[in-house]
């Protein structure tokens, strides 16, 4: 948490729907953070379209089906076409 801005250049609505969920994205210089939170008592899979991590190598922090923390790299096409699973009232950070 050190290394994470407290103000930011960009603040972006990705997508997202009241009581269920929502995913932003937030630059500051360079450096891109997405963030998603799933309120809902089942997974979410989505499919997002990140221009902005076209052709890039992010790390994915997520969880995985039993809760546990997983971290990934992620390969992103250059259209920025990203699948992301978030679990039950959980959520994810792509770091750019």
């Amino acid at each position: 948490m050190k290394k994470v801005p407290t103000t930011w250049d960009e603040t972006l609505f990705v997508e997202g729907y009241p009581g269920d969920y929502v995913v932003l994205a937030r630059r500051k210089g360079n450096n891109w953070y997405i963030a998603g939170i799933n309120a809902e008592k089942k997974p979410k899979k989505l499919k997002l379209t990140l221009p902005m991590l076209g052709g890039k190598i992010p790390l994915l922090y997520n969880t995985n089906k039993a809760n546990e923390p997983i971290m990934q790299v992620m390969y992103v096409n250059k259209k920025g076409k990203v699948f992301v699973t978030m679990q039950p009232e959980s959520g994810f950070v792509i770091v750019l």
